[in-house]
């Protein structure tokens, strides 16, 4: 009894072969590649999308049994005698597409098929909001870099020296002839009087 059910669950003890599971990211295209006895070489192929756990009894695409490509829509299918495998290519791929498909064997009687979950992925973008910022422009604080010393250029090397140069001995001339000026202002007596450090 376990026998017949595993037969009825499974037709043709996996005389079509392929994968469990796909994923593929939308936009791009899909190919999925079946194996099948080399009894069935001349059957006609088919791919079909389930509803349930039951084969599917519709098919979005089938060949005729040659190895002539055949293409409806965005599906194609082909045939290879050689290999015993057949490939179903789907493009454009869409979050739609996603679901469970099975490629499978005409044939008399019960068709032999195995089923694939197609899983559609995001698409993933290459480029990013901050790719043409540089890294000393993304901190509107520091624009031109925290912690980085100030760079001076040769011509305010040269204004900083001319100023230490002119300014500062001119600032001290001034300050001397202040200086002379009040000392020029008081009695010699005064004078005198703070030579010897006493009260006059």
């Amino acid at each position: 009894m376990r026998i017949f059910l595993v037969w009825t669950l499974f037709p043709g003890g996996w005389a079509v072969t392929g994968p469990k599971q796909v994923t593929v990211e939308q936009g791009s295209s899909l190919a999925v590649s079946c194996s099948y006895k080399p009894r069935y070489k001349l059957n006609s192929k088919y791919w079909c999308r389930k509803s349930s756990l039951w084969p599917c009894l519709t098919s979005i695409i089938r060949t005729d049994g040659s190895e002539v490509t055949v293409t409806q829509d965005r599906v194609s299918i082909r045939d290879n005698h050689t290999e015993n495998s057949f490939t179903v290519t789907l493009s454009s791929v869409t979050p739609g597409d996603a679901g469970q498909y099975s490629c499978g064997v005409k044939k008399v009687g019960i068709n032999r098929w195995h089923s694939t979950k197609v899983m559609v992925s995001a698409a993933v973008s290459n480029t990013t909001e901050d790719s043409n910022l540089s890294p000393l422009t993304t901190n509107p604080l520091c624009p031109r870099g925290c912690g980085e010393p100030p760079v001076l250029s040769q011509p305010s090397v040269i204004h900083l020296l001319l100023l230490l140069s002119i300014k500062v001995p001119m600032a001290l001339a001034v300050a001397a002839g202040a200086a002379w000026v009040r000392s020029r202002g008081r009695s010699p007596a005064s004078i005198a009087c703070d030579a010897r450090g006493s009260q006059c």
